[in-house]
């Protein structure tokens, strides 16, 4: 009894186990289920958000190609008239360009900014040998040994000291004979001949500063700092030191009274270098040269003068780079006195006068700054262009219009038949007509015997006549052409020599634009698509819809031949006779086969029958002749074969006799 309890106490526990082996395996199967579940919802959510974001970026790009048509397997449709106009303004842009470009590469052409700055305590300017000098006489025989009158030069500097009072400094500059190496400022200058105007002028017997010399001119009188030169002519005294390069003898009274008695005064002359400034030129954009009209007259205790010459300060930054982003920045300083910088001051003079003449050299409150570059090669190339543009713009509009009206007169020629209503129209089809007949005629007279290559031959010679034929209508047929006549009618609205002729020209240009308006395409392929609805059941239209693509493969593809086809091969230069004989010979097997196919329904002869209609009657007649020859020839070989059979047997026969 207790062995059986053990036995089923056992089977209870080895059930339970069981039980929950299958809920754990349970278990493991829902979280893998989930795991998954969870796992294609966040690929999903990945892959959703992954082209969201490719498609913002796609929208980003600025470099996306535009979508075009072609014609004649280009991009755009030009013309022999296009070209040689296009050639011809190419070399007039050539002509004019050269010298722009040849100026570019010079640095001819300088753009420049200036500006005038005042300043109510201009900067310091320091003036010496390197660019000014200075000469200073008087107007007298001899005056470098015996003058009449001491030239003295004074360096003055004031200054306000801590307490508001004007402190003054005044330095004493020494003067000697001018000589050349004084004026070697103007002396270094390119196409310069200042040595003949220096013994011109007998400026060696001028006075000028020391080599070494050195002016400064800083701030005005109400400045902190105020520094400047003073010229003062006054009595001749040769007993004072003070002169180191220059030792002259003063002249004595009586020359001076002799002197005054004469001329009735008295004249201070300055020589000074000066500078011209043209910053639109490209070298040489300052010159330098000496100004000889300064002078002063003054008569001793009766007529005193007084004068204030300001010098401005130049300040040059030129751009020596061509290229846009970069700069190569050469700076220049210059200083320039210009005609309005001059204040003059006359006075009577007293007895106590010392001082017969002053002139004071000051610095200007206002500076010139001046900016110029050379022009960049990017305002080259927007120069040219704009100035391309403006050319084809002007003169291109003819040219365009000419290339419009070839464009439609040849999609007018390719698209569409044109029928000349004169008998001339007729008498060239009549021509034709009969000159195939006659070929294929002549042909068929030959006598058929022989071997089978002379068989050969004769249906080679047929296929080439009905080949002749064919090409003979293509070539002749009528087409539409831009001549002079239909030009003028076609600008003057159809006002002017308005005839049949330029009427159907008028037509075609209306009816090619009426077939290139993008609502008539649309509305053709929706016409299209209503053929399909019609044909086609629902199923039939899904089958076709999933229709294999055109294979795409190295080897040559069977193309169906055209009419497109055939005046493309006429049109080319290098005619292919092999090529359109092929044309021509699967266009008569077209026909043959739909023409004495006996298997055909009801639906499909008249659907034969439509299509040839619209091939036309010429090419229809050249077949139909072309058929009927070759019916008589075959009659006429089968009537010879029967009449040799007869021939035969007779002989036969009499032989047997």
């Amino acid at each position: 009894m207790a062995s059986n309890n053990n036995i089923e106490n056992h089977q209870i526990s080895y059930l339970l186990n069981l039980f929950y082996i299958y809920i754990y395996v349970k278990e493991l199967q829902i979280n893998q289920y989930c795991y998954e579940q969870h796992t294609q919802l966040i690929t999903f959510d990945f892959l959703k958000q992954r082209f969201y974001q490719a498609k913002v970026i796609k929208s980003l790009d600025i470099f996306g190609q535009s979508i075009t048509l072609n014609i004649n397997k280009q991009k755009t449709y030009k013309t022999v008239f296009g070209g040689i106009s296009s050639i011809c303004l190419i070399f007039i842009l050539i002509t004019i360009f050269q010298s722009n470009i040849v100026d570019f590469f010079q640095k001819s052409d300088v753009s420049f900014a200036t500006k005038t700055e005042f300043d109510p305590k201009p900067d310091q300017i320091v003036m010496n040998i390197k660019n000014y000098m200075v000469a200073f006489s008087i107007e007298q025989e001899n005056f470098v040994n015996q003058p009449m009158f001491n030239i003295t030069i004074e360096q003055r500097h004031y200054y306000r000291n801590q307490l508001g009072n004007l402190v003054k400094q005044v330095d004493y500059l020494q003067l000697e004979p001018c000589t050349l190496e004084h004026f070697q400022f103007l002396i270094n200058q390119t196409d310069s001949d200042f040595e003949s105007q220096f013994n011109q002028l007998e400026l060696s017997k001028w006075l000028c500063p020391q080599k070494n010399f050195e002016f400064y001119m800083e701030g005005t009188y109400t400045s902190t700092e105020f520094d400047f030169i003073r010229v003062i002519v006054s009595d001749c005294d040769d007993t004072k030191s003070g002169y180191l390069n220059w030792k002259p003898t003063c002249a004595t009274k009586s020359q001076k009274d002799q002197h005054l008695n004469k001329e009735g005064q008295f004249k201070l002359q300055i020589y000074q270098v000066n500078s011209v400034v043209n910053p639109k030129a490209s070298e040489q954009y300052y010159q330098s040269y000496l100004d000889g009209e300064m002078y002063f007259t003054f008569v001793p205790q009766k007529l005193s003068r007084q004068a204030n010459l300001f010098y401005r300060k130049y300040q040059f930054e030129n751009d020596n780079s061509l290229m846009p982003f970069f700069k190569d920045i050469h700076e220049k300083e210059l200083i320039v006195r210009q005609s309005v910088d001059y204040r003059d001051l006359t006075e009577l003079g007293r007895d106590t006068d010392k001082n017969y003449a002053i002139v004071y050299l000051r610095r200007s409150q206002f500076s010139e700054f001046i900016y110029r570059r050379f022009m960049k090669i990017d305002e080259l190339l927007s120069f040219l262009g704009g100035f391309l543009q403006i050319m084809i713009t002007g003169f291109g509009i003819f040219i365009m219009y000419y290339n419009k009206l070839s464009l439609q007169i040849e999609l007018s020629n390719k698209l569409y038949k044109f029928s000349k209503r004169s008998s001339k129209a007729a008498t060239l089809k009549k021509s034709v007509k009969q000159t195939a007949n006659q070929s294929i005629l002549n042909e068929s007279q030959i006598e058929i015997k022989g071997d089978q290559q002379s068989k050969k031959d004769t249906n080679k010679k047929y296929g080439m006549n009905i080949t002749h034929s064919i090409l003979n209508l293509f070539e002749k047929s009528s087409k539409l052409k831009l001549t002079p006549k239909s030009l003028i009618n076609y600008l003057s609205f159809g006002y002017l020599l308005n005839d049949n002729d330029t009427k159907i020209f008028k037509k075609a240009m209306v009816r090619v634009d009426q077939s290139l308006d993008i609502q008539e395409i649309l509305y053709q392929l929706q016409e299209i698509n209503k053929l399909k609805e019609l044909m086609l059941k629902k199923q039939q239209i899904i089958l076709f819809n999933f229709t294999q693509k055109p294979n795409l493969t190295l080897e040559d593809e069977d193309q169906l031949p055209s009419r497109l086809q055939i005046e493309q091969e006429l049109n080319e230069e290098n005619k292919e006779e092999i090529k359109k004989e092929l044309i021509i010979k699967d266009l008569y097997n077209a026909w043959f086969d739909i023409r004495f196919d006996q298997t055909q329904n009801l639906c499909q002869q008249e659907l034969n029958q439509k299509l040839n209609q619209e091939l036309g009657n010429d090419i229809e007649s050249v077949f139909s002749d072309y058929v009927k020859i070759q019916q008589n020839q075959k009659n006429q070989k089968e009537s010879s074969q029967i009449i040799n059979n007869l021939d035969q047997h007779e002989l036969i026969q009499s032989k047997i006799d």
